[in-house]
């Protein structure tokens, strides 16, 4: 099955500039936001960023503050910039794991997807998360498609992620299979500053892709 290949950004990554890449890149999703502060590469990045055709924005929600403030945050970052989809990205770094938190989670996603225009808003997570820290305070996630970080011993973007509860074998929508933890290095080959790059795949085609964004398809070059 042909897969869609991506790069996931931030300011770990240094800067971004995909014309300098020899690997493929069809898609880039941007680190915008964490907590109430902006991403401190954010300028640099959407400049290598806005020369990508398919272009993301995620939030790494912080358990520290409140969700409706950084929702609110988030899309002040983010309201004047051509994105086609927007993600949370939950994880434990930084954050308590409870109850309260998991409520946090639903509640930036619900309130997100009603100031998102039409536009796609994924729940980033791996699958240890969804089974061990939100699921058992609901099952909200499943109408959301899933972002789903899992990184085999060999990565490939041709393999597929474990599944968490209550979701069947190829339900997601993006699969991170490659980060500095099996892929150290190879930065560069994407056109990235820092060494280590976190490498992405979209569940179909570039077409099926743009579809599901509700992207027009590209102007047919000019005959000469």
């Amino acid at each position: 099955m042909t897969r869609t290949h991506g790069v996931d950004l931030s300011h770990w990554d240094a800067s971004f500039d995909p014309a300098k890449a020899t690997g493929r890149i069809d898609f880039a999703i941007m680190k915008t936001s964490e907590g109430l502060v902006k991403d401190v590469s954010f300028a640099a990045m959407w400049s290598g960023v806005e020369k990508v055709t398919v272009r993301g924005a995620y939030h790494y929600l912080r358990s520290g503050w409140d969700w409706r403030q950084q929702a609110d945050f988030f899309l002040s970052v983010v309201k004047d910039y051509p994105f086609h989809l927007y993600a949370l990205d939950y994880e434990g770094t930084g954050n308590t794991m409870n109850a309260k938190f998991a409520d946090m989670a639903r509640l930036w996603m619900g309130y997100i997807q009603t100031k998102a225009n039409g536009r796609p808003v994924l729940l980033y997570t791996n699958p240890a998360h969804y089974d061990a820290d939100l699921y058992p305070y609901g099952d909200w996630m499943k109408n959301y498609p899933l972002w789903l970080a899992q990184y085999w011993n060999n990565p490939s973007p041709d393999k597929n992620p474990g599944m968490p509860r209550s979701r069947k074998t190829g339900d997601w929508m993006i699969y991170q299979y490659a980060c500095e933890i099996n892929f150290a290095g190879h930065g560069p080959e994407y056109g990235i500053g820092s060494k280590s790059v976190d490498l992405d795949v979209f569940n179909g085609s570039l077409a099926d892709m743009r579809i599901w964004l509700g992207m027009q398809e590209p102007d047919e070059p000019p005959i000469v």
